[in-house]
């Protein structure tokens, strides 16, 4: 009687749109870490300082490693979004490991 219509995104398209926000968020982030990489070096070969560089380092790998980590997530969820297929639940339930 007082059933509710469900008007809502799917879920494919909302999780298709946040890994799309991912993948280019993560992009942005590499990029950036790898210019401002690049500023930094030349920068410290233009004045002599190398505390720059080596302060800036520890922060830029972590930056990176986050970055390509977004990548991989975002293209996941953009590449499937509906999780695996039935046949590969089917075939990982009857493995060995359970």
């Amino acid at each position: 009687m007082n059933e509710e219509t469900d008007t809502s995104v799917p879920a494919q398209s909302r999780l298709k749109r946040v890994g799309r926000i991912l993948f280019i968020s993560g992009i942005v982030i590499v990029v950036g870490g790898i210019v401002l990489g690049l500023s930094v070096v030349l920068v410290a070969a233009f004045t002599g300082s190398f505390v720059i560089v080596s302060n800036y380092g520890g922060y830029a790998i972590l930056a990176l490693l986050f970055g390509v980590l977004l990548v991989i997530i975002g293209l996941i969820a953009l590449i499937l979004p509906g999780g695996f297929s039935k046949d590969a639940v089917w075939a990982m339930r009857i493995g060995p490991f359970r």
